[in-house]
Protein backbone atom coordinates (compact mmCIF):
# COMPACT_ATOMS: atom_id res chain seq x y z
CA UNK A 1 0.00 0.00 0.00
CA UNK A 2 1.83 3.48 -1.35
CA UNK A 3 0.80 7.09 -0.10
CA UNK A 4 3.61 8.88 -1.84
CA UNK A 5 1.93 8.78 -5.56
CA UNK A 6 0.11 11.98 -6.46
CA UNK A 7 -2.20 11.84 -9.32
CA UNK A 8 -4.45 14.81 -10.54
CA UNK A 9 -7.77 13.77 -9.37
CA UNK A 10 -9.46 14.84 -12.61
CA UNK A 11 -7.82 11.75 -14.55
CA UNK A 12 -9.94 9.15 -12.12
CA UNK A 13 -12.49 7.34 -12.74
CA UNK A 14 -14.60 8.53 -9.03
CA UNK A 15 -16.82 5.22 -7.92
CA UNK A 16 -18.37 4.60 -4.59
CA UNK A 17 -19.99 2.21 -2.30
CA UNK A 18 -22.34 2.34 0.90
CA UNK A 19 -23.11 -0.70 2.81
CA UNK A 20 -25.83 -0.02 5.17
CA UNK A 21 -25.07 -3.10 7.26
CA UNK A 22 -28.51 -4.45 8.70
CA UNK A 23 -27.06 -7.88 10.07
CA UNK A 24 -24.59 -9.43 12.40
CA UNK A 25 -21.44 -9.95 11.98
CA UNK A 26 -21.00 -13.48 11.02
CA UNK A 27 -18.17 -14.14 13.22
CA UNK A 28 -19.24 -12.55 16.65
CA UNK A 29 -23.06 -12.88 16.31
CA UNK A 30 -23.35 -10.30 19.39
CA UNK A 31 -22.00 -7.65 17.40
CA UNK A 32 -24.08 -5.25 14.85
CA UNK A 33 -21.83 -4.94 11.88
CA UNK A 34 -20.81 -1.24 11.19
CA UNK A 35 -22.13 0.67 8.19
CA UNK A 36 -19.40 1.59 5.95
CA UNK A 37 -18.93 4.40 2.51
CA UNK A 38 -15.84 4.38 0.37
CA UNK A 39 -15.33 6.29 -2.64
CA UNK A 40 -12.08 5.12 -4.74
CA UNK A 41 -10.79 6.67 -7.91
CA UNK A 42 -9.19 4.32 -10.59
CA UNK A 43 -6.48 5.66 -13.45
CA UNK A 44 -5.74 4.22 -16.21
CA UNK A 45 -3.20 1.87 -15.19
CA UNK A 46 -6.23 0.33 -13.06
CA UNK A 47 -4.76 1.32 -10.07
CA UNK A 48 -7.21 2.39 -7.35
CA UNK A 49 -6.56 5.55 -5.09
CA UNK A 50 -8.94 5.59 -2.02
CA UNK A 51 -10.46 9.18 -1.36
CA UNK A 52 -13.16 8.85 1.39
CA UNK A 53 -13.40 5.82 3.77
CA UNK A 54 -15.95 5.86 6.44
CA UNK A 55 -17.07 3.14 8.95
CA UNK A 56 -19.49 3.44 11.90
CA UNK A 57 -22.80 2.74 13.58
CA UNK A 58 -25.59 5.65 12.81
CA UNK A 59 -29.39 6.23 12.36
CA UNK A 60 -31.37 5.61 9.21
CA UNK A 61 -31.44 8.99 8.61
CA UNK A 62 -28.35 9.77 9.54
CA UNK A 63 -26.84 7.42 7.21
CA UNK A 64 -29.02 9.05 4.28
CA UNK A 65 -27.95 12.22 5.39
CA UNK A 66 -23.96 10.63 4.75
CA UNK A 67 -24.77 8.85 1.28
CA UNK A 68 -26.51 11.95 0.08
CA UNK A 69 -23.47 14.44 1.07
CA UNK A 70 -20.91 11.91 -0.55
CA UNK A 71 -23.01 11.61 -3.80
CA UNK A 72 -22.81 15.99 -3.62
CA UNK A 73 -18.93 16.04 -2.73
CA UNK A 74 -17.43 13.04 -5.32
CA UNK A 75 -20.58 13.04 -7.90
CA UNK A 76 -19.03 9.47 -8.73
CA UNK A 77 -19.76 8.03 -12.10
CA UNK A 78 -21.60 5.08 -9.94
CA UNK A 79 -23.30 4.87 -6.54
CA UNK A 80 -23.65 1.47 -5.25
CA UNK A 81 -25.86 0.58 -2.47
CA UNK A 82 -25.66 -2.57 -0.98
CA UNK A 83 -29.42 -4.37 -1.45
CA UNK A 84 -29.46 -7.98 0.42
CA UNK A 85 -32.70 -8.48 2.51
CA UNK A 86 -33.91 -5.32 3.96
CA UNK A 87 -31.82 -2.95 2.81
CA UNK A 88 -33.30 -3.02 -1.13
CA UNK A 89 -35.69 -0.71 0.98
CA UNK A 90 -33.27 1.80 2.58
CA UNK A 91 -31.97 1.65 -0.83
CA UNK A 92 -34.74 2.84 -2.81
CA UNK A 93 -35.35 5.55 -0.44
CA UNK A 94 -31.99 6.70 -0.57
CA UNK A 95 -32.09 6.73 -4.40
CA UNK A 96 -35.31 8.74 -4.60
CA UNK A 97 -33.64 11.69 -2.71
CA UNK A 98 -30.97 11.25 -4.27
CA UNK A 99 -32.45 11.79 -8.27
CA UNK A 100 -35.16 14.59 -6.55
CA UNK A 101 -31.48 16.37 -5.31
CA UNK A 102 -29.27 15.68 -8.09
CA UNK A 103 -31.60 14.44 -11.34
CA UNK A 104 -30.40 11.41 -13.36
CA UNK A 105 -27.38 10.16 -11.41
CA UNK A 106 -25.80 6.32 -11.27
CA UNK A 107 -27.19 5.24 -8.03
CA UNK A 108 -27.53 1.30 -8.39
CA UNK A 109 -28.61 -1.64 -5.89
CA UNK A 110 -25.80 -4.23 -5.34
CA UNK A 111 -26.62 -7.61 -4.38
CA UNK A 112 -23.97 -9.67 -2.65
CA UNK A 113 -24.25 -12.98 -3.66
CA UNK A 114 -25.30 -15.00 -0.36
CA UNK A 115 -23.61 -18.67 -1.09
CA UNK A 116 -19.86 -16.94 -1.27
CA UNK A 117 -18.11 -16.38 1.83
CA UNK A 118 -16.81 -12.61 2.85
CA UNK A 119 -13.10 -13.83 3.31
CA UNK A 120 -12.98 -16.02 -0.22
CA UNK A 121 -14.49 -12.37 -2.20
CA UNK A 122 -12.16 -9.99 0.00
CA UNK A 123 -9.12 -12.66 -0.57
CA UNK A 124 -10.27 -13.31 -4.89
CA UNK A 125 -11.54 -9.87 -5.00
CA UNK A 126 -9.28 -7.20 -3.50
CA UNK A 127 -6.00 -9.04 -2.49
CA UNK A 128 -4.72 -8.89 -5.89
CA UNK A 129 -4.93 -5.27 -5.90
CA UNK A 130 -3.27 -4.48 -2.90
CA UNK A 131 -0.30 -7.30 -3.93
CA UNK A 132 0.30 -5.71 -7.22
CA UNK A 133 0.98 -2.45 -5.71
CA UNK A 134 -2.49 -1.01 -7.06
CA UNK A 135 -3.65 0.25 -3.77
CA UNK A 136 -3.34 3.60 -2.79
CA UNK A 137 -4.02 5.07 0.70
CA UNK A 138 -3.84 7.85 2.42
CA UNK A 139 -2.28 8.25 5.65
CA UNK A 140 -4.81 9.09 7.76
CA UNK A 141 -6.84 5.95 6.64
CA UNK A 142 -5.62 4.08 9.75
CA UNK A 143 -8.29 1.90 10.19
CA UNK A 144 -8.49 0.81 6.68
CA UNK A 145 -4.89 0.13 6.81
CA UNK A 146 -4.93 -1.91 9.88
CA UNK A 147 -7.94 -4.27 8.17
CA UNK A 148 -5.87 -4.83 5.48
CA UNK A 149 -3.00 -5.63 7.19
CA UNK A 150 -4.34 -8.25 9.80
CA UNK A 151 -6.86 -9.83 7.11
CA UNK A 152 -8.54 -12.47 7.44
CA UNK A 153 -7.92 -12.15 11.24
CA UNK A 154 -8.50 -8.82 12.37
CA UNK A 155 -11.08 -7.76 14.76
CA UNK A 156 -13.18 -6.09 11.81
CA UNK A 157 -13.53 -5.89 8.34
CA UNK A 158 -16.32 -3.90 7.32
CA UNK A 159 -14.29 -1.20 4.97
CA UNK A 160 -11.90 -3.71 3.22
CA UNK A 161 -14.86 -5.86 2.47
CA UNK A 162 -16.30 -2.57 1.16
CA UNK A 163 -13.28 -2.03 -0.71
CA UNK A 164 -13.55 -5.64 -2.07
CA UNK A 165 -16.72 -4.68 -3.41
CA UNK A 166 -16.83 -1.10 -5.31
CA UNK A 167 -13.95 -2.85 -7.14
CA UNK A 168 -15.15 -6.04 -7.77
CA UNK A 169 -18.93 -5.31 -8.09
CA UNK A 170 -19.41 -1.22 -8.60
CA UNK A 171 -16.80 -0.10 -10.57
CA UNK A 172 -17.24 -1.91 -14.67
CA UNK A 173 -14.57 -3.94 -15.55
CA UNK A 174 -11.84 -1.01 -17.83
CA UNK A 175 -12.29 -1.53 -21.40
CA UNK A 176 -9.49 -2.62 -23.28
CA UNK A 177 -7.89 0.40 -25.76
CA UNK A 178 -7.70 0.43 -29.28
CA UNK A 179 -4.55 -0.42 -29.87
CA UNK A 180 -1.68 -1.76 -27.95
CA UNK A 181 0.87 0.46 -29.17
CA UNK A 182 -1.38 2.94 -27.98
CA UNK A 183 -1.52 2.08 -24.98
CA UNK A 184 2.74 1.92 -24.93
CA UNK A 185 2.73 5.19 -26.07
CA UNK A 186 0.35 6.87 -23.89
CA UNK A 187 2.72 5.23 -20.87
CA UNK A 188 5.82 5.92 -22.69
CA UNK A 189 4.71 9.65 -22.04
CA UNK A 190 3.43 9.46 -18.71
CA UNK A 191 7.02 7.99 -17.22
CA UNK A 192 8.86 10.98 -19.41
CA UNK A 193 6.71 13.41 -18.09
CA UNK A 194 7.50 12.48 -14.35
CA UNK A 195 10.99 12.70 -15.28
CA UNK A 196 12.38 9.70 -14.74
CA UNK A 197 15.53 8.67 -16.73
CA UNK A 198 15.66 7.22 -20.09
CA UNK A 199 17.55 4.49 -18.86
CA UNK A 200 14.99 4.03 -16.37
CA UNK A 201 11.74 3.97 -18.74
CA UNK A 202 13.61 1.74 -21.34
CA UNK A 203 14.03 -0.84 -18.14
CA UNK A 204 10.12 -0.12 -17.48
CA UNK A 205 9.17 0.11 -20.93
CA UNK A 206 10.59 -3.47 -21.39
CA UNK A 207 8.64 -4.77 -18.01
CA UNK A 208 5.56 -3.50 -19.03
CA UNK A 209 5.68 -5.18 -22.30
CA UNK A 210 6.09 -8.48 -20.45
CA UNK A 211 9.65 -8.63 -21.65
CA UNK A 212 12.71 -9.17 -19.74
CA UNK A 213 15.26 -6.52 -20.19
CA UNK A 214 18.82 -6.90 -20.56
CA UNK A 215 21.65 -4.16 -20.25
CA UNK A 216 24.40 -4.35 -22.30
CA UNK A 217 27.63 -4.08 -20.99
Amino acid sequence: MDTTTQIPIENLEIYAYADPAAGKDARNKRRRSRQAIVVGGRDWLDRWFWLSIWAGRETASQLKDRILGTQERWSPRRFGLEANGMQVLFGNLVREEARLRFGNIQMIPIYQPTRVEKTYRIRTGFEPVILQGRCFLQEKEIEARSEIAGFPTAATRDVIDAMETLVSRVAPKQQAKASRNQEEDDYATYLRSSGMPASRIESEMAHFKGEKHYSMH
